[in-house]
């Protein structure tokens, strides 16, 4: 088998993978229903521009029809996007009370809507507003750090070593 097909191949079961996982990650296109806006899933941005909460890229995502059915479709390339976002998260628990801000999948803080006051209409927004202050605010993330127990600060440190002179 020539190097070229087995890329081929390798292309085709990631691609299979992805349609079959159940991660926001993987996912370009979703199909579209009035209870996702019931439930808070996506927030309306504009005329056919939607946000979807628990997106790890902070996408826009915009209303297409697809076989006749309406579906929700990402607006941007996803790894051109979370390249720029870098290795911080936001994810929000599914009654919307609570997020957790992680780097590189380890998670440093919780954060409830009962301390900090945001609702399940402006979660979208907190997270964004805490990704952007831990990306730019060494303080933010100093004292964050200083919270958690001090085992976990030497996981931090020893797992992620450019924190090191934050923990």
């Amino acid at each position: 088998m020539s190097k070229e097909s087995m890329s081929n191949i390798d292309k085709l079961l990631i691609s299979l993978d992805k349609k079959a996982s159940k991660s926001l990650a993987d996912k370009n296109v979703i199909k579209y229903s009035d209870q996702l806006i019931s439930q808070g899933d996506i927030v309306k941005i504009a005329f056919d521009v939607y946000r979807v909460d628990n997106d790890p890229y902070c996408d826009l995502w915009v209303m297409e029809d697809i076989d006749g059915a309406p579906h929700l479709v990402r607006a941007s390339d996803p790894q051109f996007e979370h390249s720029t976002n870098g290795e911080w998260t936001a994810i929000s628990d599914y009654e919307k009370a609570n997020v957790t801000l992680s780097y590189k999948g380890i998670p440093i803080q919780r954060f409830s809507s009962s301390e900090y006051g945001f609702t399940k209409d402006d979660i979208l927004m907190f997270k964004s507003s805490l990704l952007d202050r831990a990306k730019t605010d060494d303080e933010f993330v100093k004292t964050i750090i200083s919270k958690q127990p001090s085992s976990k600060r030497m996981h931090i440190a020893n797992s992620c070593p450019e924190l090191k002179k934050l923990v």
